[in-house]
């Protein structure tokens, strides 16, 4: 199903040490991810073996890129059956998040020393750690914000003045994507 959309996507540079101190929660964040079904499932989700201090101090700035997605308040306020709403998600947030990952995978590549934060990655099984006993690709492996302990949150409403809002059975008035790409220059 395809509905009219209106989307913005706004970037802020942070220095990695300013982005690891105040949006690091580690605890809290595993928290959350304990009650995902991936959890523990695959080397790109939590819990992870890299320090994530560290990993991401290894670069010196950080770009955050918000991707936001509006919808018109005739389809934020409609019912919508299971394959409607799944068919507008696929066709809204996850064409827009797609978009937005391949751009940052294009400035990662012409970088000399970056990393992208895209995750989960699904390059060889979603569940790889039942598969495999290590990553087979960890040159290619991407975390996601959550899986590094960082609080998505947060970085919403202290970055970009807004609130996350979750789904329910409802379009939200707006859907998000955080895509960071972590690099030095």
């Amino acid at each position: 199903m395809e509905i009219d959309y209106d989307v913005e996507r706004v970037r802020k540079t942070l220095s990695t040490q300013e982005f690891y101190d105040r949006f690091s929660n580690y605890d809290e964040v595993q928290g959350h991810c304990k009650d995902c079904p991936r959890y523990d499932t695959n080397y790109s989700c939590s819990p992870i073996e890299d320090d994530p201090r560290e990993y991401i101090l290894n670069y010196d700035y950080v770009d955050i890129i918000k991707t936001q997605i509006f919808f018109k308040k005739e389809d934020y306020t409609r019912d919508y059956s299971k394959e409607e709403f799944d068919s507008i998600i696929d066709n809204t947030f996850h064409r827009e998040r797609e978009i937005t990952v391949a751009q940052i995978k294009e400035e990662e590549a012409s970088m000399t020393h970056a990393m992208s934060i895209i995750g989960p990655c699904n390059v060889c099984a979603s569940d790889c750690k039942k598969q495999y006993d290590k990553c087979l690709h960890p040159e290619i492996r991407r975390y996601s914000l959550a899986s590094l302990g960082i609080d998505s949150q947060k970085i919403l409403k202290e970055v970009f003045g807004i609130e996350l809002i979750l789904l329910s059975k409802h379009l939200p008035k707006y859907m998000n994507n955080l895509t960071t790409l972590l690099y030095s220059k």
